[in-house]
């Protein structure tokens, strides 16, 4: 009886030997897999936010205003080889806006002598260009203006929310 007890008691320490040494491997492999897991994880999550931070800056960009396009075009149509001076003026309109309250009234006077010039060499599109030029300057620096100061104060016009 003694070697039945000796014997069962072998078979239960080897079996429990067995299942421990089994669940320990079983554990081991468990835990590398979700660390696996978890880097993917970790990897997708790094992704996804570089996406979204491209996204953000995209949507962060300064966006021309409408007035400072209308103007670019107005700009464009004005633009000619024999008008020098004011060619030179016109460039300082920007970007950037580099234009002396001097510069800007001498291109008001040239853009009046525009508008009463006779010769055929105006058309008409040219005529209502330099006639409107004015009014869209002054609205462009007053949208400079604010951009300036919205961007000094952290201010972000969209949301109206303090940039940190």
């Amino acid at each position: 009886m003694d070697a039945f007890f000796r014997e069962a008691a072998i078979s239960f320490v080897s079996g429990t030997f067995s299942f421990v040494l089994s669940w320990y491997w079983f554990q081991k492999r468990l835990a590398a897999h979700m660390l696996e897991l978890k880097h993917q994880k970790d990897e997708l999550n790094k992704r996804t936010l570089e996406i979204l931070e491209r996204d953000v800056a995209i949507l962060k960009q300064s966006i021309t205003p409408i007035s400072a396009a209308f103007q670019a075009m107005l700009v464009k149509e004005l633009t000619h080889f024999h008008t020098p001076e004011m060619d030179a003026l016109l460039v300082k309109l920007g970007p950037p806006y580099s234009l002396s309250w001097a510069d800007e009234q001498r291109l008001v006077e040239l853009l009046q002598e525009r508008t009463s010039e006779v010769s055929g060499l105006l058309t008409e599109s040219e005529r209502d260009a330099a006639s409107i030029l004015p009014a869209v300057i002054k609205r462009v620096k007053s949208e400079l203006v604010i951009q300036k100061a919205n961007k000094w104060l952290g201010v972000d016009r969209r949301s109206d929310v303090q940039q940190p």
